[in-house]
């Protein structure tokens, strides 16, 4: 369906020193291109908080021996080892020495999980007049833990940077739910301005996937696909951003109930112990408060604003299938979402809402379109933004017998997270048109440039079975690329030529670690 938006209305081995080389490599390649450079001095009504999402603060823990330098264990290549010594234990209550220690601004990608990063974020902000640690502050958190708990300390932390002072707040992804549940307990009288980017209101599907695969090579390097799962389900937080919309879960004929330890044991899954997971009776008490939390409206002198992807592919359901002892996830896609967030997981009704077709979930904030919203929004107000920054258009495209159609989006994704050296990698590239017709595979040129400065054109064939079923409007393509002999980040660029526009380019970051 047609995803047009009311913008009113709405690990350790071998591989280490290949996996060091990729997270700090590369990095200029994912930025966003330069702000647009201020005609006069802005200075900042009021501070801004930022609030990164899951997994974006960095975690440490304490140094007996030299209290000074604490100990990174997410956050870094090094603390890589130190994943499942990071799983909670199963009372939420106890304290395990470990806490946030820094936003995290340089990790570009980390095995199956595009990791968010948010230096370019932070030198965005900087470039409209913000200046950090001034006027402009970045909440780091303990992103395992509940929601609830980060918004009372997200209160902690604005009133020692602000105290009673009004505050400007953008979040991103679970930030978003935190942001929102501090605005609506501790923020009436005390927030000017919410934006919230990509935040997952209603949760993402796409965790049972990640759930099921863990992070594929780099699974090692976490203990094991077992150790992974084991360490993820131990976070309150990951139950709070499971997908809890109407049809997101099917298991047989029924929804599958991630509040049910029936359920979890179900699956038959290695590290699936629901007697290690946190208290699920609690969690999930835990979890309607939220969404009550999120349906609260705000006053009406807060400024709302939800910045959202659309047009990307994105899990919305996950049908769980028995295989022998154990079950496999059969995924459905639709492209209302950014890749990983739901549109209608995003939104919330009569709020003010600004969209990109040409984002995914984690670089949103990276989206020139986006970051000028910011702009304008920061320096001239919301509704100068809302009324002056327009949405990109989409663009259209020559079909295979010659019909102009809208070219709704365009979706490039590895088969796997990442690759070895010397290996073959295998690529999809997914299409969804405004027509049920056909786009030749000529229309796409789809290059790669491997660590080792290989570059070379990729030949894609027709894949209808790799295609979502029964959607005319989708069609898929396949090709192989060589990794090439080196470590790192390497790159797929996908590149449509548009009838009266500037051609569609998508990059999507390949992992390549030392055989």
């Amino acid at each position: 369906m047609s995803c047009a938006v009311n913008r009113r209305g709405l690990i350790f081995n071998a591989a280490a020193s290949a996996v060091a080389a990729v997270m700090f490599a590369g990095l200029a390649q994912w930025t966003a291109a330069p702000a647009v450079a201020q005609e006069v001095e802005f200075r900042p009504p009021r501070p801004l908080i930022f609030v990164p999402g899951l997994m974006g603060s960095r975690l440490c823990r304490s140094n007996p021996a030299d209290p000074g330098k604490p100990e990174v264990v997410w956050g870094t290549v090094g603390a890589l080892r130190e994943f499942p010594n990071i799983r909670l234990p199963r009372d939420a209550g106890v304290r395990d020495g470990i806490g946030p220690c820094g936003l995290l601004r340089e990790i570009a990608v980390l095995g199956g999980l595009r990791q968010h990063y948010y230096g370019p974020v932070i030198q965005h902000l900087e470039s409209i007049g913000y200046r950090e640690g001034r006027d402009l502050f970045a909440f780091d958190y303990d992103w395992r833990r509940s929601a609830l708990d980060n918004a009372r300390a997200l209160d902690f932390f604005i009133q020692a940077k602000a105290g009673d002072n009004p505050v400007d707040i953008l979040a991103h992804s679970m930030g978003g739910i935190v942001a929102r549940i501090y605005t609506v307990e501790y923020g009436v009288g005390r927030v000017a301005r919410l934006f919230s980017a990509g935040a997952p209101f209603l949760g993402a599907a796409k965790v049972f996937q990640t759930m099921e695969k863990g992070w594929g090579t780099l699974n090692v390097a976490m203990g094991g696909l077992s150790g992974f799962r084991r360490t993820m389900l131990s976070f309150p937080s990951i139950f709070e951003v499971m997908a809890r919309y109407d049809g997101c879960c099917v298991n047989g004929a029924e929804h599958f109930q991630p509040s049910a330890a029936e359920s979890w044991a179900s699956l038959g899954w290695e590290g699936v112990d629901p007697a290690a997971m946190p208290d699920l009776v609690a969690t999930f008490d835990r979890v309607r408060e939220i969404n009550r939390l999120i349906a609260a409206p705000l006053p009406v002198d807060i400024e709302e604003v939800l910045l959202i992807g659309v047009d990307q592919r994105t899990t919305r359901r996950v049908i769980f299938e028995r295989s022998g002892k154990t079950v496999a996830l059969r995924v459905q896609t639709s492209w209302a979402g950014d890749g990983t967030v739901l549109r209608d997981s995003a939104i919330l009704p009569r709020r003010a809402t600004h969209p990109t077709s040409f984002a995914v979930h984690e670089r949103i904030l990276l989206d020139p379109q986006i970051q000028e919203f910011l702009r304008v929004a920061l320096v001239k107000g919301v509704t100068a933004a809302i009324d002056g920054v327009p949405v990109r258009p989409r663009g259209a495209v020559a079909s295979i017998t010659g019909e102009v159609t809208e070219l709704v989006g365009i979706a490039v994704e590895t088969a796997e997270p990442a690759y070895a050296t010397d290996d073959k990698g295998a690529v999809r590239v997914h299409v969804r048109l405004g027509a049920p017709v056909r786009l030749p595979p000529k229309a796409i040129r789809l290059s790669h440039t491997m660590p080792d400065g290989t570059e070379g054109v990729i030949p894609l064939a027709a894949a209808p079975s790799v295609s979502e079923p029964g959607n005319p409007f989708e069609q898929s393509f396949v090709g192989t690329f060589p990794t090439g002999r080196a470590a790192g980040l390497g790159r797929l660029r996908a590149v449509v030529t548009l009838d009266k526009a500037p051609p569609r380019i998508v990059d999507e970051p390949v992992l390549v670690v030392a055989r």
